[in-house]
């Protein structure tokens, strides 16, 4: 079953201290925007721009009233797909972590990666938790069983499977990224 047809499938946005999820290539097209941007900083965003690598990765906006990213939640057994929905390259792709950097993108591909969210109090979000209003959660990877962090790593702000925590010592490790979810459309079988 296609995933446009799944009926109990939600959309969403996310939000990271006040500011919405977008993938690295919006977020650097904006940049090239701007009229005060340097030569050395107009090279380093074109790139980026040319790298998948780069462009396919989900970050923050640069600014709070940027686009927000819409995502499509699509339950499968105790746990979500989620898709982006835009159009373009990455129109249609999944969240994905790469094994090697434990960073979060967006790709096609015949590997399967699904998230679970938690909140206080509940370790399995379903949509019913999430349809009173927007709520604050936790993205867990079903595939390590670890919740996503917010890295910083010279300037270049994304998301890990993994605690960005380079010093390997107990006092500097990480929270996990509490997420904003707010509800765009709900499941179909609960609008009849």
């Amino acid at each position: 079953m296609s995933l446009e047809h799944q009926s109990n499938a939600f959309t969403a946005n996310l939000y990271v201290n006040g500011k919405p999820l977008v993938l690295n290539q919006q977020r650097l097209k904006l940049r090239l925007r701007d009229p005060r941007i340097t030569k050395r900083e107009r090279l380093d965003v074109e790139v980026a721009l040319a790298s998948n690598d780069s462009a396919s990765i989900l970050t923050l906006a640069d600014h709070e009233d940027d686009k927000p990213l819409l995502f499509k939640f699509v339950p499968e057994a105790g746990a979500y797909k989620i898709v982006a929905v835009l159009r373009g390259a990455y129109g249609g792709s999944c969240l994905k972590v790469n094994p090697g950097s434990h960073h979060l993108y967006v790709g096609n591909g015949p590997e399967s990666f699904e998230f679970s969210m938690r909140k206080h109090g509940v370790e399995r979000v379903g949509f019913t938790d999430l349809e009173v209003g927007p709520a604050y959660v936790q993205l867990v990877s079903e595939v390590s069983g670890r919740p996503l962090y917010l890295a910083d790593e010279k300037g270049k702000v994304h998301f890990k499977s993994a605690d960005p925590n380079r010093t390997k010592h107990d006092a500097f490790n990480n929270d996990p990224a509490n997420f904003v979810i707010r509800i765009v459309d709900k499941p179909v079988e609960l609008m009849r």
